[in-house]
């Protein structure tokens, strides 16, 4: 028999991605036991000693990364003290993320505007090694590594999913069958999940495509008092006119680091001169400040992401107990920093949906883990396909979006008010909707009123001598 606060006997999370690991704390509470594989080893230092290097199934780890106002508070409440526990660790958190940071969108500087949650300047490294370091303790939980999921097994009936086959990949073991009840797919872009699905007779989500072709190059250098102002990240965003990226965030160990990327045919180049070369062509004077004096502290490392990737696990039925999450859902460009963050709010959804019961889980989730997934496809493939270059089929809708989207940033300049109601947007605490409010768009659409009454007015007149 189940316990009162038990819904499963078993679940079984394929992924020790961070998405694998939130959803593993999502779901404890309402298992008797979770179990989370990786096909890779994973580390396990010691608490309080510094991250170690990159587990091989993530092999953008040591590129930028950003953790949004909204991941930040979905982790919390996920593992409380989570924030402090970065902090303690170097982590920088100065205050309100609307306020703290220099963000260069739509060509522009935007003015300071109060969001109302903190930031977080922090490596991707130390948030995975202290996510996994909390869910290794949690009651219940069980972290294998080595071990690669190589299909779904299903009942009789065809409709429930009933375990998984795996294979140990030290010494070439024998593939064997792990009972579950619920299984989660956290395996990411490269999931074999839609294959799984098929080979149990079910319908592939559609995958929808946009082609970005997007190369990072990433170093660090030395962090002084007084840099940017006193700021902890700044963030230049690609237009279609410069469209390159340029990125400075704060770190644990005192430094900046700082990366730049391009699209398409225009990567940047690895060759320290080169790098800094690149880095003072992209719309914010901030990067260029932050390396003319100073060395490069490791050689330049490069990433390419070819695509944004989009599974409409909502458009097909899915058997009883399989889910989706993270990168396995949806990946975005990476350059908007928003794909820890939509993990974390999946995996929210996720705790909540499967207390439920079965049949809810299966019809709800699919549908509301791809509305959190939308906001940030909306923003990110809404910006993405106004650069030269860039494949993809635009919504419809898309260029008169675009249209206000740009007068959005152009006010949020100088309008505070704006500004917030943006930041609150691209750091996933607000749907894009929030734009189109009445008072955020009696803001944006005022000024344009007025120079439309003084074109309409003509010159003024200037009275005979």
């Amino acid at each position: 028999m189940l316990t009162s606060y038990t819904t499963y006997d078993r679940v079984v999370v394929a992924g020790g991605s961070i998405a694998g690991l939130l959803a593993a704390a999502a779901l404890a509470p309402v298992a008797r036991e979770v179990v989370v594989l990786d096909r890779d080893p994973l580390p396990d230092p010691a608490p309080g000693t510094p991250p170690g290097g990159p587990r091989p199934g993530t092999p953008q780890a040591g590129q930028v990364h950003g953790l949004l106002a909204s991941g930040r508070l979905a982790i919390q409440e996920l593992l409380p003290g989570f924030t402090e526990e970065l902090v303690s660790a170097g982590a920088v958190c100065r205050g309100d993320i609307g306020t703290t940071g220099r963000w260069w969108i739509g060509g522009g500087l935007l003015a300071d505007g109060a969001v109302g949650a903190a930031g977080i300047a922090v490596s991707r490294r130390l948030v995975e090694e202290t996510i996994r370091r909390r869910v290794r303790a949690l009651p219940r939980v069980e972290i294998r590594d080595h071990v690669e999921v190589v299909g779904l097994v299903n009942d009789p009936a065809g409709d429930r999913v009933t375990g998984l086959r795996v294979r140990d990949r030290r010494g070439g073991g024998a593939t064997v069958e792990l009972g579950a009840d619920l299984v989660v797919d956290a395996t990411g872009r490269p999931s074999r999940g839609s294959r799984w699905l098929a080979e149990l007779g079910r319908d592939e989500p559609p995958l929808e495509r946009v082609r970005v072709g997007i190369r990072y190059a990433t170093t660090h250098v030395a962090r002084r008092e007084g840099d940017l102002g006193g700021r902890y990240v700044s963030v230049s965003a690609a237009t279609p006119e410069v469209p390159r990226v340029g990125v400075a965030i704060a770190q644990e160990d005192d430094t900046w680091v700082v990366a730049v990327c391009g699209y398409t045919e225009d990567p940047p180049p690895v060759d320290p001169d080169g790098f800094r070369q690149y880095a003072s062509g992209v719309v914010a004077p901030d990067l260029a400040e932050l390396l003319a004096d100073r060395e490069l502290l490791h050689p330049v490392l490069t990433y390419r992401f070819p695509d944004c990737r989009r599974r409409r696990f909502d458009r097909v039925r899915l058997p009883l107990g399989f889910v989706p999450i993270g990168d396995t859902i949806a990946s975005f460009d990476p350059t908007f920093g928003q794909g820890m963050s939509v993990a974390a709010l999946e995996a929210l959804l996720l705790g909540r949906e499967a207390g439920t019961g079965m049949v809810a889980l299966r019809e709800r989730y699919p549908r509301a883990a791809m509305a959190i997934a939308d906001r940030a496809w909306t923003v990110v493939t809404g910006a993405d396909l106004l650069i030269p270059g860039v494949e993809g089929t635009p919504p419809p809708g898309h260029r008169l979006v675009s249209r206000y989207v740009a007068r959005v940033q152009r006010t949020a300049r100088h309008d505070s008010v704006v500004a917030a109601a943006l930041m609150r947007v691209t750091n996933l605490l607000d749907a894009p909707t929030a734009l189109m409010r009445p008072a955020i768009l009696g803001r944006v659409v005022r000024p344009n009123r007025a120079s439309a009454r003084r074109r309409a007015a003509g010159p003024a007149l200037t009275p005979a001598a």
